[in-house]
């Protein structure tokens, strides 16, 4: 297990296969994991909500929400509320810089 502290908060990475990855991301009050127009390139992600809540691209979330993230669907998190925001990520293929595109 990884633990990265980054300038939104942390990225716990809990394991990585060729297939996919699962991370934990705790998002601070009022700040946002990627770029507004982060997508996903290839493949699907899954997002469980752990605690708090916030947006996902433009989608509100809270603790309980499953989303599933398919190629070319926004996948910022936002964090616009007073609490920790804590969502397990899964993404097939592993979430790395290649299978991460940015848009306007």
């Amino acid at each position: 297990m990884e633990k990265l502290k980054l300038a939104w908060g942390k990225l716990i990475i809990v394991g990585v296969t060729k297939k996919f990855s699962i991370g934990i991301d705790i998002i601070l009050p009022q700040q946002e994991t990627d770029k507004k127009g982060a997508y996903l390139k290839n493949g699907d992600g899954i997002y469980y909500v752990l605690s708090g809540s916030g947006l996902c691209g433009e989608t509100p979330i809270r603790k309980g929400d499953v989303l599933k993230i398919k190629r070319g669907q926004k996948i910022n998190l936002k964090n616009n509320a007073p609490k920790n925001l804590v969502v397990m990520t899964v993404y097939a293929p592993p979430y790395n810089e290649n299978n991460i595109g940015y848009q306007n």
